[in-house]
């Protein structure tokens, strides 16, 4: 009763610090973008608040020309416009940063939806000119839509770079006989539990391959450690076993994985044969002739 309730303690504070990570996570790869976005709006919205009409000293582009006698050019750029410039500018700041990106996109932005909303729709870029009457419930869910794909692909794109960045892993691939398969299942499992928690195995019937994976978090809950491994048919008598180990950790780790596969090596060798070693082997020297 007493390895019952313990193991569901253990369960329990697992299945915690596995939340936690999650949200530190969350917070640490989303949260400064989500912020900036904030920010942007803010400020896009309550400038357009105070300086939205050109006729009042705002900063809205008035431009009048008259060309000759018939032709008067006469164009009032609103600051729903403002949002297309911006755009591009948040486009070309990528590389650059993509935090200042996405400033300038959610300034953008703020500031059409301002004069969207101030105008009841579009407003002609020509003075006097007709506002295009756009009904709300359309244009704000693509306008919405459309922010929240390039937002998406920020965050996604620096996610994919930092995980690139923080990820440490290796790999080893090895050929065994067909007949150690249970055997072979059996030593990677007693070593794993050494170092996972979590084991999941697939088994997919068409084409006779096997999927292993063990996960567990590091001892001070600052990522998560990973092992897969795959079993396939290479010749009727022969599999292959292919061995990934890796850590995703919030930062660097000192990286205990080479230690780890050599952990591994030691043990799947007594059944399976690298395919390439991992150590030279000693050359031999040949005895000298008589």
């Amino acid at each position: 009763m007493k390895t019952v309730q313990r193991q569901s303690t253990e369960s329990l504070r697992d299945g915690l610090r596995r939340d936690w990570l999650t949200l530190k996570r969350f917070a640490r790869r989303y949260g400064p973008s989500i912020l900036t976005l904030l920010v942007a709006a803010f400020i896009g919205w309550t400038l357009a608040n105070s300086v939205s009409n050109y006729t009042q000293g705002g900063w809205e582009l008035h431009v009048e020309r008259r060309l000759n006698q018939n032709i008067l050019v006469n164009i009032h750029f609103h600051h729903w416009y403002y949002g297309v410039p911006l755009f591009f500018l948040a486009l070309l700041l990528i590389r650059v940063n993509p935090l200042i990106s996405t400033f300038v996109f959610g300034l953008g932005q703020s500031l059409s939806a301002h004069s969207f909303i101030n105008e009841g729709g579009i407003p002609s870029i020509i003075e006097g000119g007709a506002t295009w009457r756009v009904p709300p419930e359309i244009y704000f869910p693509l306008v919405t839509a459309f922010s929240i794909l390039y937002a998406f692909f920020l965050i996604r794109r620096e996610e994919w770079l930092a995980r690139a960045r923080e990820r440490e892993e290796i790999a080893s691939s090895y050929l065994g006989p067909r007949s150690e398969l249970k055997q072979t299942f059996t030593r990677v499992d007693e070593w794993a539990r050494q170092h996972f928690t979590k084991k999941k195995m697939q088994h997919d019937s068409e084409t006779q391959i096997w999927y292993g994976e063990w996960r567990g978090l590091d001892a001070q809950a600052r990522g998560e450690w990973q092992m897969h491994y795959t079993v396939t048919p290479f010749d009727p008598e022969t599999l292959l076993w292919v061995f990934h180990i890796q850590h995703i950790p919030l930062k660097g780790s000192v990286g205990l994985i080479d230690d780890w596969m050599n952990e591994l090596d030691e043990v799947v060798r007594r059944t399976l044969r690298p395919i390439i070693l991992r150590e030279p082997e000693p050359q031999r020297q040949l005895a000298p002739a008589e």
